[in-house]
């Protein structure tokens, strides 16, 4: 994104130090990295993330203030996943942009999806002082936004993630982490907030507290849980909790489940239509007001192209389908 970085970045590129920074976040994660690193890291200009920054935090806050949206989101949460003590803000919203030229050769943030669920924290502060130390690259790149830095940036995740309680009572929770592709992600976000990576499917209920097991087998009260388990994914594999996720357990969340859903993909239609209308946003409607209701029409008329007639062999090559609540990448959308 900035040219003369871009081609410093190149010619100094090599397969070695490539190697070298596979071998150096394996030893900073503590574990295998088992997904693609990108050989290269993106230079793009501080304003540039500081506007898409802003622009998430009005889309939220949006979403946030309307109670007839968040209403119909709540219908997206399935039976016996809504979980009490629903908090009044989530603690982490991701937002996904695409950058797209516009008229005037401009490149402009799009909005792909919005999601109140953490990302990989802990493991992206890893991959940028990694690149940082591999490639040499110049100290004055920032890494993160709204003025932080490193040590900053770590005090406000386990601020936010600690909330004052002690790290023994504190755990980071998903669905078989020991096998899950995020699993670098836990074991740094562990290692620098002092927490346990806890298996949910594996977490007692004694009372109307919930209690892990430390390394040495002891019973350990968990006061507040940093949830990385999706729904989805337990529906998906039949997971029975030996817990119920819907009672109210003395026990605080980073983030609530609910918000999961609250602020999702799902949002994309709502935020895309008038008088929420941002041009961040692309054109966006459910798949069943396409077929059946307004949808096709209200497409047109923001200028998407479309055929003329619908038939079962029509192709619209101008759309993408996302479903709505899928996650980690699987689908695209209207």
């Amino acid at each position: 994104m900035i040219p003369e970085i871009r081609s410093q970045f190149n010619r100094s590129f090599t397969p070695a130090k490539y190697a070298s920074l596979l071998e150096m976040l394996e030893q900073r994660c503590g574990v295998r990295i088992d997904f693609r690193v990108a050989e290269t890291p993106i230079f793009m200009r501080g304003t540039q993330l500081e506007v898409m920054a802003e622009i998430g935090a009005d889309l939220t806050h949006r979403l946030m203030g309307s109670a007839d949206y968040l209403a119909v989101a709540r219908q997206a949460i399935p039976a016996g996943y809504r979980v009490a003590g629903e908090t009044v803000h989530p603690n982490f919203v991701t937002d996904d942009f695409a950058l797209v030229r516009n008229p005037a050769g401009e490149l402009v943030p799009k909005l792909v999806e919005i999601q109140a669920f953490p990302p990989v924290y802990g493991y992206q502060a890893i991959l940028c002082s990694a690149y940082r130390d591999v490639f040499q690259l110049d100290p004055g790149l920032n890494t993160f936004l709204g003025g932080l830095n490193q040590h900053e940036y770590w005090a406000l995740l386990a601020r936010i993630i600690l909330a004052g309680h002690d790290p023994e009572n504190v755990v980071l929770t998903e669905l078989d982490p020991l096998h899950q592709k995020t699993r670098p992600d836990f074991e740094v976000t562990a290692a620098r907030l002092g927490i346990a990576v806890v298996d949910i499917s594996e977490i007692e209920a004694i009372g109307n507290k919930l209690h892990y097991r430390s390394a040495y087998g002891h019973l350990v009260p968990i006061h507040r849980i940093y949830n990385r388990a999706i729904a989805d994914e337990l529906i998906a594999r039949n997971v029975r909790l030996p817990f119920d996720l819907t009672h109210a357990w003395d026990v605080r969340w980073a983030d609530h489940p609910d918000w999961y859903f609250l602020i999702s993909k799902i949002s994309i239609p709502w935020l895309s239509s008038p008088p929420v209308q941002n041009p961040v946003v692309p054109p966006d409607v459910f798949l069943n007001d396409f077929v059946e209701g307004p949808g096709r029409e209200e497409l047109a008329a923001t200028g998407v192209p479309l055929p003329a007639r619908s038939t079962p062999e029509t192709v619209y090559r101008e759309l993408l389908l996302k479903p709505p609540l899928l996650f980690r990448g699987q689908g695209n959308s209207v």
